[in-house]
């Protein structure tokens, strides 16, 4: 099903996604171009991300399933097509963000919530048990005993940034959380904050990570 949005460009085409259908390379180039030059990302990958990183994440995009294994949350992947001037609407476009949304219908039991993310290949140890264990601390203090619809990944290709693309699909997904009866949940960076806010989300709490303090000056080395 696809779900079309004005932008302040071209028409964008939203969706919903699934293994067969996902241009998964598409979606793993966006993710590492839109973080890749962030202060986060210099210090967790300070010789630039590796292909096997990319690998990793690109199979937990859509994990294959585990015979006999608990079933765990829904999973729902929108993706944004970018549909040039002339292209028919069914036409193909060109994959410029995609916003990953998971739901869980009730609160997670005390064995999921201590399951922290899993250590990205080539990644800082020291850096990821630092940045993602605040995280995950703050995660549990704020949104445990709540069922969720947690915007897990939202990425724009950079030059597509700005243009609405990303707040079309967030539209998107908190209508689907409002029928649902769900509240949304989010993590934020100071870049995409106030797109959050224009769009509703409210502040649960405020975490300052003190990088420059804790890890000193970032330089931007190793990326493109």
């Amino acid at each position: 099903m696809a779900t079309k949005y004005p932008t302040k460009v071209d028409p964008i085409r939203q969706l919903q996604s699934n293994p067969a259908s996902a241009p998964v390379r598409a979606m793993v180039d966006i993710y590492y171009d839109d973080f890749g030059p962030d202060v986060i990302n210099q210090l967790l990958f300070p010789d630039g991300v590796t292909q096997a990183a990319r690998d990793k994440f690109s199979l937990g995009l859509f994990p294959p399933a585990v015979p006999g294994a608990k079933p765990g949350p829904e999973t729902s992947y929108m993706v944004a097509e970018l549909l040039p001037q002339g292209v028919p609407e069914e036409g193909p476009g060109d994959v410029v963000a995609f916003a990953k949304w998971v739901l869980y219908r009730e609160p997670r039991p005390e064995e999921e919530w201590n399951a922290l993310r899993m250590l990205s290949e080539g990644s800082n140890p020291d850096v990821y048990n630092w940045f993602m264990g605040a995280m995950h601390q703050v995660a549990i203090e704020q949104a445990k005993a709540l069922p969720l619809w947690d915007l897990n990944i939202l990425v724009t290709m950079p030059r597509h940034q700005r243009l609405g693309t990303g707040s079309a699909l967030i539209r998107q997904g908190n209508e689907l959380a409002d029928g649902l009866g769900i509240p949304s949940y989010l993590e934020a960076s100071l870049y995409g904050y106030p797109a959050y806010r224009r769009l509703g989300y409210q502040d649960l709490v405020v975490k300052d990570f003190e990088i420059t303090k804790t890890w000193g000056v970032v330089k931007l080395e190793n990326w493109d």
